[in-house]
């Protein structure tokens, strides 16, 4: 039996995760209309099941093959024993508040996504989505043994 390539399937997961930011810039970093926005210079915060869903059309896999190469990769944060990435929270932006299921996923591989494949001159800046501050010792929790977001990702 042959071991998956990962690193291809992420690879692969990049390169049209940036093309579609470069046709749609909307996807990422609006609050409000993307999959996923950057709540600070380690993370963004994903709409679960839409990012899975966005990621698997745009790369021509099922969304749960999707989840399984960023598990695997360590590109979506998972706490254990579980490996669950869900995780409701309220989020607001803009005075509007609303509770979503969301996951978190390292910065690196979306910035790297824009930078390399969607034709952006930087990586994107911290957006405007906030997660209640009521949330942040579930957040805590969840990111036991692992960098936490910073107190800017919280209103």
């Amino acid at each position: 039996m042959a071991l998956k390539d990962y690193t291809g399937i992420v690879e692969r997961l990049q390169l049209t995760l940036g093309k579609g930011f470069a046709e749609e810039p909307w996807m990422l970093n609006m609050p409000g209309k993307s999959i996923a926005c950057k709540i600070d210079q380690h993370y963004y915060l994903a709409v679960m099941p839409a990012f899975l869903e966005t990621l698997g059309r745009f790369g021509g896999m099922f969304p749960d093959q999707v989840l399984e190469a960023l598990v695997k990769t360590g590109n979506i944060i998972t706490k254990a024993p579980e490996r669950d990435p869900l995780l409701p929270l309220t989020v607001s932006w803009g005075g509007r508040s609303v509770t979503i299921k969301g996951a978190f996923i390292d910065a690196d591989f979306i910035d790297r996504a824009v930078k390399t494949y969607g034709g952006y001159s930087s990586i994107l800046t911290v957006s405007d989505l906030k997660i209640s501050e009521e949330d942040k010792p579930r957040v805590e929790i969840f990111f036991a043994d692992k960098t936490p977001p910073q107190n800017l990702a919280y209103y």
